[in-house]
C-alpha cells in the first residue's frame, strides 16, 4: 500500500458522495438542466408576458414557482429530470422541502452576482457545488 494521498479529481468531473452513495452531477449536466428548465418556462412566460404587457411579472412568478415545487418536492425540475440530476441535502437522501427550496431559488442571485462566479464554482469545488448550494447546505446529484 502507497502512503501517497489520491490523485486530485479532474476539473468539474462527478466526484462520489459517500454518505448517499452517489456521485455528484458535474457541471455541464448542470448547466444543461438550467437550460432546458429556462426554455419551459422562459418561452411561454415571455409570450404571455408579451401579450399581457406585464413586463416579465409571469415569467418571473412561474420560474419561481416551477423551481420551488418540483426542487422542494422532488428534487428535479424537468431538466434536471431529463439530464438525471437531483438536488438534495447535503449528506441525506432527502428532498430540500419547500422551505429550503425557496430560500436555495433566491440564493441563486448571489451566484450571479460575481460575474456568474459562483454559477461556475462546482468546476473546481470538490463537491461541485455553487455558492447557493453552500448557503443552503445542498448538493447536486446523479440519479
Amino acid at each position: 500500500m502507497s502512503d501517497l494521498p489520491p490523485p486530485p479529481p479532474s476539473y468539474g468531473a462527478p466526484q462520489f458522495n459517500a454518505p448517499t452513495g452517489r456521485d455528484y452531477a458535474g457541471w455541464w449536466s448542470r448547466f444543461g438542466a438550467v437550460i432546458l428548465d429556462g426554455l419551459i418556462i422562459g418561452i411561454p412566460g415571455n409570450i404571455v408576458d408579451a401579450i399581457l404587457g406585464t413586463g416579465g411579472l409571469i415569467t418571473f412568478v412561474a420560474g419561481v414557482a416551477y423551481s420551488v415545487y418540483f426542487i422542494g418536492s422532488t428534487g428535479q425540475t424537468l431538466g434536471k429530470k431529463a439530464l438525471n440530476v437531483q438536488v438534495i441535502r447535503d449528506g441525506s437522501p432527502a428532498p430540500i422541502g419547500y422551505g429550503l427550496a425557496t430560500g436555495r431559488y433566491f440564493a441563486g442571485w448571489l451566484s450571479a452576482i460575481p460575474l456568474l462566479l459562483g454559477y461556475l464554482w462546482p468546476i473546481w469545488d470538490s463537491k461541485n457545488q455553487t455558492f447557493h448550494d453552500k448557503i443552503c447546505s445542498t448538493v447536486v446529484v446523479r440519479t
